[in-house]
């Protein structure tokens, strides 16, 4: 359905998926069990829903509201509260925007955005357990469970922020000049992050801190990382000529984009099938990864060379055509040249009569008088 969607999130166990509307505040729900995605429902969130995160475990789908709530909603099928939400959490006077959930701590994180907070949100008992001051406009955090901490952007000060949870502290900035970080995304894996900058998209070494930032995706707004393929996507909403999907591998290394819409802030992996979805302009839009996938070097190699062989190719073929061509017959008649030729001769001839007839013949054994 058309609108306003900011977060994507899929339940790769449950097979759904759960795109944020804004425009009517509710959270829509695709059933992707099957090769044909189908409209699972609509949930009434009553403000604007900005990030979302799936606590599958808990069977539980959380969504940041406008207003400073986290929506609760229960996701246990056969549930008597199934689809709805059973408990709002007020993380903030403003905005709870975007979230990341730990399966390990079982905590929710949530961006307050300008308000410069990130609040830990106990998803067993649905409170707020811990709030960091951060005191910046925020982006996304994620919780890295490689290392135990948790990572958030800051785009005012450029900035990776590393905290430990454990004494809510920042323990580490790591600074990415010139980026304004939004989105973020972790391969727990390589210690490798992925971050949206204003105009570009950098790669972050979480170990070392070294960042390096490419444009091949003109900057975007959310990202996920799915360890089931492996894969980055980034979703970078402009306008309707400028809008892509981005896929990144595992390792930062660029793959592919497609197309998009304005309507596309967020994407989501579907595992099972190996497909990527994002709101599209009037529906739901998706495409496998691999359809980005670059040739091989050898058909890349012979790509190149067809520039070169393809007008050598051509003008071998004119040549031996040309060697083979019939050679041209001698017309049945006289041409206009030879015709010409003897209109003159004939006119010459005219000519030695008539002086012959006036002066007498030239060649007579005569000699002239003295």
């Amino acid at each position: 359905a058309a609108g306003s969607f900011d977060g994507v999130e899929a339940d790769q166990t449950a097979h759904r998926l759960y795109l944020a509307d804004r425009t009517n505040d509710k959270v829509q729900a695709i059933d992707i069990s099957t090769s044909q995605p189908r409209f699972a429902g609509s949930i009434d969130v009553g403000a604007a829903p900005n990030g979302l995160a799936v606590a599958p475990e808990l069977h539980r789908l959380y969504a940041g509201l406008s207003g400073g709530d986290l929506a609760v909603i229960d996701t246990q099928a056969g549930s008597p509260t199934y689809m709805q939400v059973i408990k709002t959490v007020n993380v903030d006077t403003g905005d709870a925007d975007l979230l990341d959930y730990s399966p390990s701590l079982q905590q929710v994180f949530v961006s307050t955005g300008i308000g410069g907070d990130v609040v830990g949100v106990d998803a067993v008992l649905n409170e707020v357990k811990v709030r960091y001051m951060l005191r910046s406009n925020l982006g996304q955090p994620r919780y890295d469970p490689a290392d135990g901490m948790l990572y958030v952007t800051t785009q005012g000060t450029d900035s990776l922020l590393r905290i430990d949870p454990a004494s809510g502290k920042v323990v580490n900035t790591i600074k990415v000049v010139g980026c304004r970080p939004n989105g973020l995304a972790i391969n727990p894996g390589r210690q490798l992050a992925l971050t949206t900058c204003r105009s570009s998209v950098a790669t972050v070494n979480l170990r070392t801190g070294a960042w390096d930032a490419n444009r091949v995706v003109a900057g975007g707004d959310i990202v996920t990382y799915d360890a089931a393929v492996d894969r980055f996507v980034v979703a970078s909403p402009h306008d309707r000529n400028d809008s892509a999907v981005g896929v990144f591998y595992g390792d930062g290394t660029f793959l592919g984009s497609v197309g998009a819409t304005p309507e596309a802030h967020g994407a989501a992996f579907d595992a099972r099938r190996g497909l990527v979805y994002a709101p599209g302009a009037a529906g739901l839009m998706s495409f496998a990864p691999g359809a980005c996938e670059p040739p091989p070097d050898g058909a890349r190699f012979a790509g190149g060379m067809a520039v070169f062989v393809v007008p050598l190719f051509a003008a071998a073929l004119f040549l031996v055509w040309y060697a083979r061509r019939p050679k041209n017959r001698e017309p049945a008649g006289p041409t206009y040249e030879q015709l010409r030729h003897e209109d003159l001769e004939n006119e010459r001839r005219r000519m030695l009569e008539l002086e012959d007839s006036i002066f007498g013949p030239i060649n007579q054994g005569l000699t002239p008088e003295p």
